[in-house]
């Protein structure tokens, strides 16, 4: 791979072309101070804009700076295992189990007292082999007190070669994991036996013999990993995405969408534990002094959940399943990984208070945030604290600003940017590059800004739009199509819930959900918003989209369904068997409805 040497002037946007021309602009402009010896932008790297583009870009793409007086998830628990020790700390309702902020601190002292005893400390990685569960919890709090970067597993969906390939490649000082599943080859191999501790074997000995609980010595910084979250690896083998503790602090300290998470508030937990938005619920639950509810495998479990929390985090998937008037109690409800449904957001911010993000897995947790009003236009809001959003050219290497209203490609600077990829430098290099935007006084680190590879346009009003992926473009019959403005035109049909587009071969397919809409009526409403050529040809009607273990539509499941064999009817079990290499949620798992499909067919 050929190497190229990035220098800061290289950088450097080298046209102009934000514009502030429109009214909408100006009136901004009227209330916003323009660039000065105070502001926080390079002024090289926009010396080409005009004063009143420059006074946009800055507003527009600046998070507030504010302080973090906390950055550290464990120390925050343990200020609060003192003021409320009696306090339910986790609770898993369908078990029958909880645990106290006293009790969960005790435990975790004595876990973190065996993980340095084996070398764990900045700089180490645990790898945490559970399922949702009290010991899960137990597992991370513990390596944060240790001064380790936990590995999130979801034993129940990894296969045993995924599971080889994560170990291998983090090289982790030990694995924690529940005794159903200590026998995993894996865990046998070379190089790792001898690693792995049983949670439950190791709390019954501490507590036999009256371990000591004694907190060990704090060695964590605010640059040392916090986690490491392997993505999907729908493209290949998993990357493990390095996060700090400082990016992490600054979203679940901030309380994006002024959410304002409080000690007696109870917290879903409802995603799988190797996703990146289950580290906010879990780490914001025990940060803000709440109690984390966990769910069970049964749909009756989630219900009993949701109706009995006051704060929800979920991606739009998982909410498109459920009513919103049925949940009364729920105060808080934030979404993202993935795009958000405007209907669904209308509905559910009717009863609460509804807030729509964005973040990719490398820019710990959330970047951007939009507290929702009904039937306003739906967006990805406004940069977090301490973070800072640019819409620059499409192509990587154009790094000159888009024009309000125009669409470009989205970087994301400040504290939540990961250290990238691990052990792909690379790979690293194509995402990470050094920020020409910023003041940088050469001291600390260089601030550093992530290609997210996702689309966005700021509004006049300086609202963000997502407009899908740069790597969402295909080509059908020499058309270039933006798979998401597909999809989003589908579901402008009133009678369709959701929708996705995908190409297949060289057809380009429709899926949508409910089933008992007439594929006529969705094509028709798609043809009213988007040119012939961008119509699907081909059409997919579901009960519901089937959904991966992290809560966001399965896509590959989907691409399996197309085939021009597939019966007008059949039976998603049926579907699942049919899709070989395939890793299923636990039995009786509400991620995917197990009733007809609906039909299949072309128009």
């Amino acid at each position: 791979m050929a190497t190229t040497t990035i220098t800061l002037s290289s950088l450097a946007p080298p046209a102009r072309t934000l514009t502030a021309s429109s009214p909408e602009s100006y009136s901004l402009l009227l209330t916003t101070p323009l660039s000065s010896s105070s502001s926080r932008i390079n002024p090289a790297s926009i010396a080409a804009l005009s004063q009143a583009e420059q006074a946009l870009f800055e507003q527009y793409g600046l998070g507030a700076q504010r302080a973090v007086p906390q950055p550290f998830v464990h120390r925050a628990f343990e200020q609060h295992a003192a003021k409320q020790p009696h306090a339910i700390a986790v609770e898993h309702a369908s078990r029958g189990e909880s645990i106290t902020y006293s009790e969960l601190e005790v435990r975790a002292n004595r876990l973190a007292r065996r993980l340095r005893a084996a070398g764990v400390r900045p700089g180490k990685r645990v790898v945490v082999l559970c399922r949702r569960s009290i010991s899960y919890v137990l597992a991370v709090l513990a390596t944060l007190k240790a001064g380790g970067q936990y590995v999130p597993l979801d034993a129940q969906s990894i296969t045993d070669e995924m599971l080889a390939h994560v170990l291998g490649d983090c090289q982790p000082q030990a694995v924690l994991c529940m005794r159903e599943y200590a026998v995993r080859a894996p865990l046998h191999a070379e190089g790792v036996q001898g690693k792995a501790l049983v949670l439950e074997d190791v709390v019954q000995e501490d507590e036999a013999c009256q371990a000591d609980a004694r907190r060990v010595r704090d060695l964590s910084r605010t640059d040392d990993g916090v986690y490491v979250i392997y993505t999907s690896g729908t493209t290949g083998m998993p990357k493990g995405v390095d996060v700090r503790h400082r990016g992490v602090g600054n979203v679940i300290s901030g309380h994006p969408g002024n959410v304002g998470m409080k000690p007696g508030m109870r917290v879903a937990q409802l995603l799988n534990i190797a996703f990146d938005m289950c580290a906010w619920e879990v780490l914001s639950s025990l940060y803000n002094g709440c109690t984390l509810c966990l769910r069970g495998d049964r749909y009756a479990d989630w219900l009993a959940v949701l109706r009995t929390v006051d704060i929800v985090i979920s991606t739009p998937s998982i909410l498109l399943r459920h009513d919103p008037a049925a949940y009364r109690n729920i105060k808080h409800v934030i979404v993202g990984g993935e795009p958000c449904p405007q209907s669904l957001a209308d509905s559910w911010a009717r009863h609460t208070q509804f807030n729509n993000c964005c973040g990719p897995t490398e820019i710990s947790i959330a970047n951007t945030v939009q507290r929702h009003t009904p039937g306003y236009p739906l967006s990805i809001g406004t940069p977090i604290p301490n973070t800072n959003v640019y819409v620059l050219g499409r192509d990587p290497a154009d790094l000159a600003p888009a024009r309000i209203g125009d669409v470009g490609c989205m970087w994301v600077g400040g504290v939540g940017v990961s250290r990238g990829y691990l052990n792909l430098p690379e790979k690293t290099a194509e995402r990470l590059r050094p920020d020409p935007f910023v003041c940088w006084d050469g001291r600390g680190s260089r601030p550093m800004m992530f290609n997210t590879h996702d689309l966005g346009r700021w509004r006049a009003d300086g609202q963000l739009d997502h407009c899908g992926r740069a790597d969402d473009q295909v080509k059908i019959r020499g058309f270039r199509i933006e798979l998401d403005g597909v999809a989003s035109a589908m579901a402008s049909c009133e009678s369709v819930r959701t929708a996705v587009a995908l190409k297949v071969g060289d057809q380009l397919w429709g899926f949508y959900a409910p089933a008992n809409v007439p594929h006529a009526e969705v094509r028709r409403a798609t043809a009213n918003v988007l040119p012939e050529y961008a119509v699907p040809t081909q059409w997919l009607a579901l009960d519901k989209l089937p959904l991966t273990p992290r809560g966001k539509v399965d896509k590959h499941l989907l691409r399996g369904m197309a085939r021009p064999e597939m019966p007008t009817s059949t039976s998603l079990p049926d579907l699942r068997a049919a899709k070989e290499g395939r890793v299923e949620p636990a039995p009786g798992s509400p991620t995917l409805s197990d009733s007809s499909l609906g039909s299949a067919g072309s128009l």
